[in-house]
């Protein structure tokens, strides 16, 4: 079936931590996160925990590293727990500014 996500990404300075939301056409929810960048600053890697649809909301935990490259690509890849329990990429987009 086709897919559609939305993310926002955003620094919030009373936490001093980098919030994400991510919703898509796969699940029913809104998944949240908080993270932190690298020294760089252009690494950011957040963690969170979302109520998993395949497993009637059992919840598992979940990695999101959004990479800048430069001002017109990023790169964003999600980590969740595989079927071995194990964690696994489950998603990576590849983003270029539209000119």
């Amino acid at each position: 079936m086709p897919f559609n996500g939305t993310g926002l990404h955003g620094y919030d300075n009373v936490k001093k931590k980098w919030i994400s939301t991510w919703a898509d056409s796969m699940s029913t929810g809104i998944m949240v996160s908080e993270g932190t960048a690298d020294a760089d600053g252009k690494t950011i890697t957040y963690k969170g925990e979302y109520a998993c649809p395949v497993e009637n909301g059992k919840m598992k935990n979940f990695r999101q590293v959004v990479k800048i490259i430069d001002n017109d690509h990023h790169e964003f890849e999600m980590y969740m727990p595989g079927p071995d329990g194990k964690e696994m990429r489950g998603l990576y987009i590849k983003y270029t500014r539209a000119k």
